[in-house]
């Protein structure tokens, strides 16, 4: 609206043509409901579309100089013009030139002599479409601030996670700022360990959301000395009520006596935890339980595995992005070969970013498909 008119402004149509005649004809359609600019060369309407862009462009093809091809041509390759609408106006009524036309980025392809009902519902249609790509964008802009306000606040609340990393190793890979997958370790008063992987369902903001929430749950009440099961038992309870259905977590979780001799798993849908001993090998322990988020109905959060830590024993947790990262070929990287190079980690006293050396060569470098993490409890 126009401030001190209080009048609707008229949108602004360049029509150009070398023929007098012809931009009479298009400004007694038009003039009525648009601002017409005129421009009687290529080289005139690239200047005016630069100096003061229109809403939408009539291009004449045949003109002395700079034809209407080439003026298009260049609109399009100028960030400054490059979304304006341009609607070729011409004599030229073969398919070729039509299709030529359309190739340049050409909104519509209108023959002379024109149908004045033709050309207005073509400017209306090209001009409305443009309003509703102009709104869309704006929206996007919202929506993508929106989403940076967010990321930052998750990113905030997780780097104030109390995580201790007393006896641990852990490497993590996002797919975005905020990642889906979640590892968290505390210590309660009486000296045993807890750990959790937690691997949330999709990945990106959605995902992250359940994370400080799980991870608030977990250290609050590790501090105050409860059970990995009643730990286990309470995020189940809290994610069933307070997040959407299809958003749930799959966890694996570890409790350590205060002793180290002592372990306790639990497997919640996440891939077979890994205990690596000189004298027992591997020893993998399932998913045997829902991933939590899905059913409060569950009975019990008892371990799903007890063992005695020996000496050189370490256990490793892990989400379901590093066994199906997937090669060039498609191929997924699977079980085996984890268990494999695991092994050798431990073997070796190797670095877990090896997991990530690896991984990366087996995807011929174009990265993962999935947020990824892994932790190594260490006696």
């Amino acid at each position: 609206m126009n401030k001190f008119t209080s009048q609707p402004v008229k949108p602004a149509i360049l029509v150009v043509d070398d023929t007098p005649e012809n931009i009479d004809v298009l400004r007694g359609i038009l003039g009525a409901d648009y601002t017409i600019k005129i421009a009687n060369s290529g080289q005139l309407a690239l200047k005016v579309a630069t100096t003061q862009p229109p809403d939408l462009i009539l291009l004449d093809i045949m003109m002395p100089g700079i034809d209407g091809y080439e003026v298009c041509r260049q609109l399009k390759t100028n960030a400054l013009t490059q979304a304006i609408p341009v609607i070729f106006i011409t004599a030229k009524a073969e398919t070729a030139d039509e299709v030529q036309g359309l190739a340049l980025g050409a909104a519509d392809y209108l023959n002379k002599p024109v149908i004045p009902a033709i050309v207005k519902a073509r400017v209306q249609t090209q001009l409305a479409l443009r309003q509703a790509r102009r709104e869309l964008e704006e929206k996007n802009l919202i929506l993508r601030d929106e989403k940076e306000l967010l990321e930052d606040i998750v990113t905030r609340m997780r780097s104030a996670s109390p995580f201790d990393p007393r006896k641990v190793r852990h490497i993590q890979s996002s797919l975005e700022r905020t990642a889906g997958d979640i590892v968290l370790c505390a210590y309660r008063p009486d000296g045993a360990q807890h750990v959790l992987v937690g691997d949330f369902s999709g990945h990106g903001l959605t995902a992250a959301f359940g994370g400080p929430l799980v991870s608030y749950i977990f250290y609050r009440l590790s501090a105050e000395g409860c059970a990995m099961r009643d730990i286990l038992e309470e995020i189940n309870r809290i994610l069933c009520r307070q997040l959407p259905t299809q958003l749930y977590m799959a966890a694996g979780a570890l409790e350590l006596s205060p002793d180290r001799k002592q372990a306790m798993a639990w497997n919640c849908g996440l891939p077979p935890v890994l205990c690596l001993s000189a004298a027992h090998g591997v020893n993998r322990i399932s998913s045997s339980s829902l991933p939590l988020g899905i059913s409060e109905s569950i009975d019990t959060f008892e371990p799903h595995t007890q063992a005695v830590m020996e000496s050189d024993m370490h256990i490793y947790l892990y989400s379901d992005g590093i066994t199906e990262a997937m090669s060039v070929g498609q191929e997924l990287y699977g079980q085996a070969r984890l268990e494999a190079l695991v092994a050798r980690i431990h073997r070796e006293h190797l670095p877990l970013e090896a997991i990530w050396q690896e991984l990366d060569a087996f995807c011929g470098g174009q990265g993962l498909s999935d947020d990824a993490v892994m932790v190594e409890i260490a006696h």
